[in-house]
């Protein structure tokens, strides 16, 4: 008995390092029903697809274009989708090469529809039983030829030990007959209906065995589905992931279980998913709780010279796998309505599904030519136990085809990361490898020969039946007639039993009997010749008959390609036929539309002239009532120019009086005696005096004694100093760079004050909360006399955060020499000598009465 493993490297050729392929995806939407129209999707060709979010509040629409390999709409059958999805995994599993075929998707998208299906219409999984069993029918190996060694890998027994463990099987089922499945009656009323397809292009000088395993992994550990366990019996024993010498990944433990029909294959996976987690939510009454791996191993060896035994040398034998995948769906919480458990086995799904994403993003990111230069990030495979028991087909061991379920009706947000995770998968390239025909030097078609053979044996010797005497009826001719037709020599002469004493007759008789023992071995010879002849000319015509079958096969798959085609085009042109029925309504929508845009458009355009014949009529009102607020104002102010020209006059009608009552007031003064000085004047006069002219009084000199006695003296006369700042105010005092002290008397008195030399940031005016602003210049005047002014301002602060500076008042302060001429110091003087003197002299009253009111100065303020 030799023991052989999983060796990829020996029943596959690898390429070069350098060609790789890409994985495979595809998309299949889930058919709706007719009432529901689909609000995102939209199939634009085979193989793209356009979703789009409808606006929002703000008016903003989003949407998405992906292309994938192939795209099943909801009009397309399962078989169709097994075609051109599953098949060429079949075919390629047949030829010694594994696969992996994922489904993925959100919660209750089709993904176990698709892969499973039911008894009427089956799935991917159902469907691959019928084509590998109808494929290697006439080829298969006995029973347990094969058996797994739990290392993934298989031993080759020989006839003897197949036929003993065949019947330690057997007394197995006889002890334990609770571990036979039994049917449901739903089954036995409703027979599966099988696949018809037959992969012709396989090697039929090779014995088939298939194995199969199905597997579940529940909050990231793995379970065996199929593990003998009695009814009612929690499955507690969890089962590891390994490695073996070839470097692939296998559960370890798991039950591998040999099926030599479709039958015992569906049984089994009826059996395992009656064993899966399932659960009810808001979205899917049959929720799966668990991602679930079924494998079809299909191991194969060459048949020895003889083309009957199975070669028992390990080099020769060839495993692969198909591993089909039904992944959980992903879901919201506040959509699927999950609590508690549920919510936990969602977290668990969840977790497995975007670490599958991050291994496919990092391996896609590695693979980009913008990362060449860079070092490879690792990959975590080991993170899940769904990457981990992957890892080799992501490493190049098998390819990779993958199937995104999508329901027409879910949201925008949950269609767009799975149609980009889709779309990114389809990136990511794996190594390419072929299928490898064994070769081991020995004569193809020994199996054909050997059952053609059993069938065709025909016997080299004719027995002879034992002489019986003829009976009278018979004629002479009728017997002569047969021997010439056998001719087997002269006839036997007869003889009694007396004359077998007769030396003479007995002597002729051996003489016949010689002559009959050589036409016999001469007609045998003729015999052998003829049927060589006939086995070859059979032998040729069942190699025409097998061409022939091919032929005919081939012509067959032709014909359903062209009938899938036909189909397709039918549902085509359905589809282009509801897409111009929908087209139609719209154009009629967009006509009646249209009519309705002519006639409000009309009814805008008799509105708008309507509108400017009234604004015609408005402004022609207008402008007569302008011309006539016009007329009014003029007549208006016409009057209010009389009016104040009127009290114009009277104002200097007013002044004049003042000044004549003031002229009085001082011929009066100038009657005084000589010892009056300026400083015993007490006598002001008051404002109410200047407004009553009937107050005024003449003084004459012979009244100067009594009115020295009686009236009040003059105020001395002096220069104003300025008290035009607030102690509570904030300033902002704008000096030179280098200022000139001030020698005045009077002195800017500001106390609260910010001190600046040079202004350039608008900062420093809103910034301190002042509301004055005050400037100080220094220069000399025309006669070269120093002076400095005071430019004093308003700070406004306006609406920008900036501040406006408004100036409205200016302070001269001015220092002349003691011999200068100052014109206000000559005033003061010229007014004391006058009153010393009791007498005017020739200067103007005028001037005089001016200097006396000390009232508004013609030169700035000092």
């Amino acid at each position: 008995m030799k023991r052989v493993g999983c060796q990829p490297a020996v029943n596959l050729k690898r390429s070069k390092d350098d060609e790789k392929d890409p994985i495979q995806v595809y998309c299949r939407l889930r058919p709706v029903s007719a009432n529901v129209e689909s609000p995102c999707v939209k199939v634009i060709s085979d193989t793209e697809i356009q979703i789009y979010c409808p606006p929002n509040e703000r008016g903003i629409s989003r949407e998405g274009q992906f292309s994938y390999k192939k795209i099943f709409t909801e009009y397309e059958t399962q078989d169709m989708v097994f075609q051109d999805l599953g098949l060429p995994l079949v075919e390629q599993l047949l030829l010694g090469k594994s696969s992996l075929l994922f489904a993925y998707g959100i919660s209750g998208s089709g993904k176990s529809y698709t892969m499973t299906g039911n008894q009427e219409d089956g799935g991917i999984v159902s469907r691959c039983f019928d084509v590998v069993f109808s494929s290697i029918k006439d080829f298969q190996a006995r029973r347990f030829t094969f058996k797994p060694d739990k290392l993934n890998g298989y031993d080759v027994n020989s006839i003897e030990d197949a036929m003993m463990f065949q019947a330690e099987d057997f007394k197995n089922n006889v002890k334990n007959p609770s571990k036979t499945f039994k049917k449901r009656e739903a089954d036995i009323n409703t027979p599966r209906v099988p696949f018809n397809y037959k992969v012709t292009d396989i090697d039929q000088d090779v014995a088939y065995s298939v194995f199969i395993s199905y597997v579940e992994i529940y909050h990231n550990y793995v379970y065996d589905l199929l593990e003998d366990v009695s009814d009612g019996e929690i499955r507690r024993n969890s089962k590891i992931i390994r490695e073996d010498s070839n470097g692939n990944m296998y559960v370890h433990g798991v039950n591998e279980q040999e099926v030599f029909n479709p039958g015992e294959a569906f049984e089994l996976l009826r059996k395992g998913q009656l064993r899966k987690r399932t659960a009810s939510t808001f979205l899917n009454m049959d929720s799966s709780r668990s991602h679930t791996v079924f494998t079809i191993r299909v191991v194969q060896a060459p048949l020895d010279v003889d083309g009957v035994n199975v070669i028992q040398d390990k080099k020769y034998t060839a495993v692969s796998q198909l591993s089909l995948v039904d992944l959980a769906g992903s879901e919201r919480a506040d959509k699927a309505k999950t609590t508690g458990q549920r919510l936990q086995e969602a977290g668990g799904i969840n977790n497995s599904l975007s670490n599958l994403k991050q291994c496919l993003k990092i391996l896609y990111e590695n693979q980009s030519s913008s990362n060449l230069r860079n070092i490879a990030e690792k990959i975590p495979y080991r993170t899940s136990r769904l990457t981990h028991l992957f890892k080799s087909f992501f490493e190049g061991s098998g390819s990779i085809r993958m199937l995104i379920c999508i329901n027409p009706i879910s949201e925008y947000a949950e269609l767009l990361p799975v149609l980009q995770f889709g779309e990114m998968s389809g990136s990511v390239k794996v190594k390419r490898t072929t299928p490898l025909r064994m070769d081991i030097g020995l004569t193809p078609g020994r199996r054909k020969i050997v059952d053609m053979q059993s069938v065709n044996r025909i016997p080299c010797v004719f027995e002879e039946e034992p002489i019986t005497p003829l009976d009278n009826k018979i004629k002479d001719n009728t017997k002569e007639t047969c021997l010439t037709f056998l001719n087997l020599g002269p006839p036997l002469p007869e003889l009694d039993v007396d004359d077998i004493l007769d030396a003479e007759k007995r002597q002729e008789l051996i003489n016949v009997l010689e002559q009959r023992i050589k036409k016999k071995d001469e007609l045998r010879e003729v015999l052998i010749n003829q049927s060589n002849e006939i086995r070859a000319e059979m032998v040729f015509l069942e190699c025409n008959y097998a061409n022939s079958k091919q032929e005919i096969n081939s012509l067959q798959i032709l014909r359903d390609q062209d009938t899938n085609k036909v189909k397709q085009y039918q549902n085509k042109a359905f589809l282009l036929e509801n897409e111009m029925a929908s087209l139609k309504r719209k154009l009629e929508s967009l006509d009646s539309e249209n009519k309705r845009l002519k006639s409000d458009l009309n009814a805008k355009e008799n509105m708008l002239n309507q509108v400017s014949v009234d604004k015609d009529l408005l402004k022609q009102r207008y402008n007569t009532k302008i011309i006539k607020k016009q007329e009014q104002l003029s007549r208006e102010f016409k009057d209010k120019w009389k009016v104040q020209e009127n009290e114009f006059e009277a104002k200097l009608q007013d002044k004049k009086r003042k000044l004549k009552h003031i002229k009085n007031i001082a011929e009066s003064i100038e009657s005084l005696p000589s010892h009056f000085s300026r400083r015993t004047i007490k006598r002001t006069i008051s404002d109410e005096s200047l407004n009553k002219p009937e107050h005024v009084v003449n003084i004459k000199p012979s009244e100067s004694k009594q009115i020295e006695h009686t009236q009040m003296t003059l105020r001395h006369l002096r220069s104003r100093r300025s008290k035009s700042c607030d102690p509570q105010e904030r300033w902002i005092e704008h000096k030179p760079p280098a200022p000139i002290p001030l020698q005045t008397v009077m002195q800017p008195k500001m106390k609260k004050r910010k001190s600046v030399t040079k202004l350039t940031d608008a900062k420093t005016v809103t910034n301190n909360g002042a509301s004055k602003y005050c400037l100080m210049t220094q220069g000399a005047d025309e006669q070269g006399i120093p002076e400095a002014k005071l430019y004093k301002a308003d700070i406004i602060q306006t609406m920008g955060g900036g501040a406006q500076i408004v100036f409205n008042d200016v302070e001269t302060l001015k220092q002349d020499s003691p011999l200068g001429c100052s014109p206000v110091r000559n005033r003061i003087q010229a007014y004391n000598n006058e009153i010393r003197a009791h007498a005017g002299g020739s200067d103007d009253l005028n001037s005089r009465c001016y200097a006396i009111q000390g009232g508004n100065t013609p030169v700035s303020r000092k």
